[in-house]
């Protein structure tokens, strides 16, 4: 499979700050990959370097001509005077080829809006129609930096929905987000980057393995229970009882669940409230860089 980005030692600095440290990653085509971190860890930075819209200090990028290009920014500007249809129309212009308007407002339940002036829409319609004039000239590649700030919930699944059917229509996604959870679900390989440097690169739920990260398994008891008994369950690391609550830890939760609901077809007692509380990237980055990513 092609790469249709490679960042080899990328540096960009302000005054004395080093904003993009030496980060080296490569994206391959119809992946979506993210770049995970903080606000500040350099990943608008670097985004804005393969944009085209800041020169580096150092290393080498290999990234696509821009006509293949879509960009959707932390905050969109359009011309207030225009229409949602005169807007498409005048972005679509500067392109050799584009998509017929009707039908790219019809992808994006905007045909109903296209009269309207890009201050009148809801949030979740904003972001729509800036995904929507991203791909008005038919990109090969999608940029994405923190598309889901300020959005509720339910806008923001809608939104992932989106991507995930524009990957499966052969689309390249890179994106930014400091919300770990989205990134495990719609990624297929993450960076985590912290204070401008490139910290792991990996699939989540591999970078979630490969650190060991440890999982829970929680349920409670009719009956009293030995934990030597539970601490022999395959991949059960320890066994710990708060009064009718037990707490197992796990480096294998899937692996370890499906033993301990064979072991209970043994129990004499019955087991109930069961909860399995797996390792995710927030922890990941807080084995990675000693903090939370909130901090």
């Amino acid at each position: 499979m092609n790469n249709v980005i490679e960042v080899k030692n990328l540096v960009k600095s302000y005054g004395k700050i080093r904003a993009v440290d030496g980060i080296s990653f490569d994206v391959a085509e119809g992946e979506i990959f993210g770049l995970l971190g903080p606000n500040g860890a350099g990943k608008t930075t670097t985004l804005e370097i393969l944009e085209g819209l800041k020169r580096a200090d150092g290393g080498q990028i290999k990234v696509l001509e821009r006509e293949e290009i879509g960009v959707v920014l932390q905050s969109s500007g359009f011309l207030p005077e225009l229409s949602l249809r005169e807007l498409l129309v005048l972005l679509g212009s500067f392109y050799q080829h584009r998509r017929d308007i009707a039908k790219l407002a019809e992808d994006f339940d905007l045909t109903t809006l296209l009269d309207a002036k890009y201050e009148e829409l809801s949030s979740g319609q904003r972001q729509r129609f800036a995904l929507a004039a991203a791909l008005v000239h038919e990109p090969k590649l999608l940029i994405l930096d923190e598309p889901t700030v300020g959005l509720d919930p339910a806008v923001r699944q809608k939104f992932w929905e989106t991507i995930l059917e524009l990957r499966k229509a052969g689309l390249t996604i890179l994106l930014t987000t400091h919300y770990m959870e989205e990134a495990e679900i719609v990624c297929d390989r993450v960076a985590i980057i912290d204070y401008g440097k490139i910290l792991a690169t990996e699939r989540p739920v591999k970078l979630v393995n490969s650190l060991g990260l440890v999982s829970r398994i929680k349920f409670m008891s009719s009956k009293l229970i030995n934990l030597a008994e539970l601490e022999v369950l395959p991949g059960i690391i320890s066994a710990r009882r708060d009064r009718y609550t037990y707490d197992l830890e796990t480096e294998t939760p899937e692996d370890s669940l499906r033993e301990l609901l064979t072991w209970e077809k043994k129990f004499s007692g019955k087991i109930f409230n069961l909860q399995v509380q797996q390792a995710t990237l927030d922890d990941v980055f807080l084995k990675l860089t000693g903090h939370s990513l909130r901090e």
